[in-house]
């Protein structure tokens, strides 16, 4: 009886904590689509995969105002979502996997359910987390228990409310980690199948993000380091290794037909990205991610469960003498990250979110180490997990605390998205004009809606104002950011300073009658053909 009440509320538990991104998700979304930032370029993609199919041209930024006649030059999108390469081709920042799959899911179903596949990965990471404890030792129950601790009370959480890649390169990571599991309890044949799995699995997310192929680098190298004796464990290493070059090189050859540089857009980025930074601006990043600073919150001071799982598991492997080189790799890796890394990703609680592979790894390592085999029939065992548990309570409200943030500053940003889309539709433009980038990141339908462009200068203007007259467009709404409040640490200065703090006052022809209008911290000009 007690057991088949255990099952039910595990049941009941599970089914209403999933409930939570996809009660918000559709609280957010059902009126409009509220996306902002950079899950509005990805749902650009795909809704341009959805709308008009695969073709060389579609792979390029989709910029409805070119059908107008406007050059690229004039694309609302720039740094760091979109790119030109070396062949005056556009190009969005991120890889095609995602936005392929989701006009597919489109296409079968209904284009507003892929909002929703972020959770769907999230689901199968919970289950797939669940197999990977197991294979540690742990029991389903306790296993169950822990995933969703893992999923619900640390940043990875985060993911489960974006619009993004995130959950599904996790999926690729957990895969890997479980046939990787599965391949190093073989001590006797090599599985080559397993071993050309991972070695894909491995390659995608280094096209998806890089970050998370750095945490199975690290926990590789160091799994290698202790087992470098054990043949069976060499030629494991190896044959990934092997598996994971040749798919590389297909990628990069892919990417170079494509996009004309071998890394793809998002490499590419980086690349710019790290050329660009200073030592004492990796410092400040570390800083920033791990403590805080004005403008991020810092993993230990949102989830300090992690600090706290690290310095048990380092506790409880002295103890029993033994190491785990998941809890190893996932503390070097949260460490390492900020300095290995140029890429940013994001202010305040977001900018947790590329943290998410080592937080997985640290936390595998820690419960595995915490959990497996605990003996509580001593004393010191008794006093350790009340400690522990102690600990555990007190930390969990913090990560309750940060998840609750997040979906606070998720509502927030769709309520705004709600009335920026609702002043454009009051305003009925036949076109937006930007002044500079930071007007941009709000864009979200309204760019599927109706043609948006960027100018940087009068001169713009005046060569805009032409094509504007040749095509009779009597309505337009000019847009700007009076002040400039777009938080700019994450931008390079040079960038910064000249497609986003852009400051002009616009001049226009006297057959244009101006009005002075407001979208909510934007301000803006009507401009009317006078007939």
């Amino acid at each position: 009886m007690l057991e088949k009440l255990h099952q039910s509320f595990l049941v009941i538990l599970i089914l209403f904590l999933f409930f939570i991104p996809v009660y918000n998700k559709f609280k957010w979304n059902h009126k409009e689509v509220t996306i902002g930032s950079d899950p509005q370029i990805k749902y650009y993609q795909s809704f341009s995969f959805y709308k008009d199919g695969i073709s060389k041209r579609n792979l390029e930024c989709y910029f409805p105002a070119e059908k107008l006649g406007f050059s690229l030059n004039y694309i609302p999108i720039g740094y760091p979502w979109a790119f030109v390469n070396s062949n005056h081709e556009c190009f969005f920042q991120y890889p095609i996997l995602m936005p392929l799959l989701h006009a597919l899911i489109g296409k079968l179903f209904n284009f507003n359910l892929v909002l929703y596949i972020p959770i769907f990965f999230f689901l199968l990471n919970f289950i797939i987390s669940i197999k990977i404890l197991q294979l540690f030792g742990l029991n389903f129950q306790k296993s169950i228990y822990l995933s969703l601790y893992i999923h619900f009370l640390t940043p990875i959480f985060l993911s489960s409310l974006d619009y993004s890649e995130v959950t599904l390169t996790n999926t690729f990571l957990l895969l890997t980690l479980f046939y990787y599991e599965k391949q190093k309890r073989n001590k006797v044949d090599i599985n080559l199948f397993q071993n050309l799995l991972c070695g894909l699995l491995i390659a995608v997310t280094f096209q998806l993000r890089p970050e998370v192929t750095i945490s199975v680098i690290i926990l590789f190298f160091v799994g290698f380091l202790f087992n470098f004796k054990q043949f069976s464990s060499l030629r494991m290493y190896v044959s990934i290794g092997f598996f994971f070059l040749i798919f590389t090189i297909g990628a990069c050859y892919l990417n170079y037909t494509i996009y004309h540089h071998p890394l793809g857009m998002r490499g590419l980025n980086t690349i710019q990205d790290s050329q660009i930074l200073m030592l004492n601006q990796y410092i400040q990043n570390w800083i920033s991610d791990i403590w805080g600073s004005d403008f991020k919150i810092g993993i230990i001071k949102a989830y300090p469960i992690l600090f706290f799982l690290a310095l048990f598991g380092i506790f409880r492997s002295g103890i029993t003498k033994t190491y785990n080189h998941y809890l190893i790799s996932g503390i070097t890796f949260l460490l390492l990250l900020p300095i290995l890394s140029p890429y940013r990703a994001g202010v305040d609680i977001m900018g947790l979110r590329y943290y998410e592979s080592g937080v997985y790894l640290l936390s595998f390592g820690s419960l595995a180490i915490i959990f497996k085999d605990l003996n509580i029939t001593s004393r010191i065992s008794k006093i350790y997990l009340v400690v522990l548990i102690l600990f555990v309570l007190v930390s969990s409200y913090f990560g309750y605390k940060s998840n609750l943030r997040a979906i606070k500053h998720w509502a927030g940003a769709a309520k705004v998205s709600n009335e920026f889309s609702e002043r454009i539709t009051q305003l009925n433009p036949e076109i937006i004009i930007h002044r500079g980038l930071s007007t941009t990141y709000l864009m979200g339908v309204s760019y599927l809606k109706v043609p948006q462009i960027v100018i940087y200068s009068q001169k713009d203007w005046d060569d805009v104002e032409k094509t504007l007259v040749n095509r009779k467009l009597k309505r337009v709404l000019f847009l700007y950011w009076e002040g400039n409040h777009l938080v700019n640490d994450e931008f390079p200065s040079k960038i910064w300073k000249s497609a986003f703090d852009i400051n002009f006052n616009l001049q226009t022809n006297r057959f244009w009658m101006r009005k002075e209008v407001s979208l909510i911290h934007f301000k803006g000009l009507l401009l009317e053909q006078e007939l």
